[in-house]
């Protein structure tokens, strides 16, 4: 998904590759190759082919790529489906659609202390479970 039409300030696109220190005002998306830093009060989107290795303080940060380091997130994390990602997490707020991966540690403090400690949450997801369906059936159907 590419969201620079609908009101983003910055778009770092597919098949670009950057290092370094990223600090920006509003909403950034990348779509590429990040490493290094991104410090931000706004909102990042890491798109679907978005490949980060960096440590992020942002306002909100949303993940439909591949993300992996640290992050601090004052308000909202989404890990989208499809999105993966291998970190140690603080955030106000956590959620993670079905098809994203997390692996790592979440620590979620108290509304209005993010930041100020506390205790480690690690996640893991629910045992799959399988439902199968056979088509081999001679039995004629309902007419």
């Amino acid at each position: 998904m590419n969201d620079f039409d609908g009101g983003l300030d910055g778009h770092l696109a597919e098949g670009t590759h950057i290092s370094g220190t990223l600090k920006f005002e509003g909403s950034v998306q990348i779509d590429g190759r990040f490493e290094g830093n991104v410090n931000s009060r706004g909102k990042l989107i890491l798109g679907a082919t978005a490949q980060v290795d960096a440590e992020i303080v942002v306002g909100e940060l949303e993940i439909r790529g591949t993300f992996r380091g640290k992050a601090q997130v004052k308000e909202r994390l989404m890990i989208r489906g499809g999105g993966s990602v291998e970190a140690k997490i603080v955030t106000g707020s956590l959620a993670i659609e079905p098809g994203a991966t997390f692996r790592g540690n979440c620590e979620m403090p108290a509304q209005g202390t993010l930041g100020e400690g506390g205790k480690d949450v690690e996640i893991k997801p629910p045992p799959a479970k399988l439902v199968g369906a056979s088509l081999d059936n001679d039995e004629p159907g309902p007419t």
